[in-house]
């Protein structure tokens, strides 16, 4: 359950209050959506690369969705950093401590890059595809995070825009 009232509070998600429901919403409706990866929500010591795809692919589904994503600060933040981050992130897949890239934003510091990274590498796994309806359901019933990167395509620095 989305809770509206903190949903509302919480500018820096998104300035537009509007925009802000709707790709929370929508990021919120995918993991519903995500059968395969409740079980990564359920691992006593999920790995970096786990969660950021258990997060990444609403984001990227918010964006098919809604036009945006719902953590839409992570992109400014990451802009003109995208290899130096994700050569971090590509040496911090295996680890299980999350600090550096989930559940650490707050309004003063932008954080959860690796919703990001999750992001960018479900939008790589998209584009490589010719099938975009079977990607997609590939995407949101991805259940075996190693294999979904590297089909993906995606390596640190990839150009995606």
């Amino acid at each position: 359950q989305v809770g509206l009232e903190a949903l509302c509070a919480t500018e820096w998600l998104n300035p537009n209050v509007e925009d802000r429901i709707v790709t929370v919403l929508a990021h919120e409706y995918v993991h519903v959506q995500q059968v395969a990866a409740a079980e990564i929500k359920e691992k006593e010591s999920p790995t970096v690369l786990e969660v950021s795809l258990r997060e990444g692919i609403p984001e990227f589904v918010a964006e098919l969705i809604a036009g945006q994503v719902a953590y839409s600060r992570n992109a400014a933040a990451a802009r003109g950093r995208e290899l130096e981050i994700e050569t971090r992130f590509a040496a911090d897949l295996d680890k299980t401590d999350l600090s550096d890239w989930a559940y650490n934003a707050t309004p003063e510091k932008p954080g959860d890059l690796g919703y990001w990274a999750g992001y960018r590498i479900a939008k790589a796994y998209y584009r490589h595809a010719t099938d975009k309806r079977q990607a997609l359901r590939e995407i949101i019933e991805m259940s075996d995070p190693k294999a979904f990167l590297a089909k993906s395509g995606w390596h640190p620095g990839i150009v995606l825009d």
